[in-house]
């Protein structure tokens, strides 16, 4: 399953530090980037985000949220 065809955010307990997550939908790691793009001339560069505390984040998994890489909602608005 590509990343973006789940159609309900990922809800990931997150630790401190940098994460990179997937911005082509190619991974299969999701939703980290696992350079899956590499090669692939596909444009796009992973999503860093620094957590300074562990958290949760909900990272989108349809590909439509106006807040990426994390979701917005977007899913349920069909």
């Amino acid at each position: 399953m590509a990343m973006y065809d789940k159609g309900r955010p990922y809800v990931i307990r997150e630790e401190p530090g940098l994460k990179t997550y997937c911005s082509c939908g190619l991974t299969e790691e999701a939703p980290y980037c696992d350079g899956s793009h590499n090669g692939k001339h596909t444009g796009k560069r992973p999503y860093l985000v620094k957590f300074e505390q562990e958290q949760t984040a909900s990272i989108c998994g349809c590909g439509r949220s106006a807040n990426l890489p994390f979701c917005d909602g977007s899913h349920k608005q069909e």
